[in-house]
């Protein structure tokens, strides 16, 4: 998954939370005796709205885990430089005996 496709989706759910806050202004506006349905939207809107925080979260946590695969990975090259070292010098000693 890459960040354009994170930005992408958080962007569609904020919009989406953004026009159930405004169809559900809208009904209770014009439509205020539709209780059942208002209730309905408004509990659709607390679902998106923890499905939202629910993403945040996760999207903090996939940051944090790419730095620390970027981290890891930086070690990891450091290490196969210092093995390529070593092979060097064994190689040279083996040469030199």
């Amino acid at each position: 998954m890459n960040t354009l496709e994170i930005l992408k989706a958080k962007i569609n759910l904020k919009t989406t939370v953004l026009k159930f806050r405004i169809s559900i202004e809208e009904l209770e506006e014009k439509h205020g005796h539709r209780k059942d349905l208002i209730n309905s939207m408004k509990e659709s809107l607390n679902d998106l709205e923890h499905f939202h925080s629910v993403f945040s979260q996760f999207e903090d946590e996939y940051y944090l885990e790419c730095k620390a695969n970027l981290r890891h990975q930086i070690i990891i090259a450091e290490q196969k430089h210092e093995i390529d070292k070593l092979n060097k010098l064994v190689t040279n000693l083996h040469e030199g005996i």
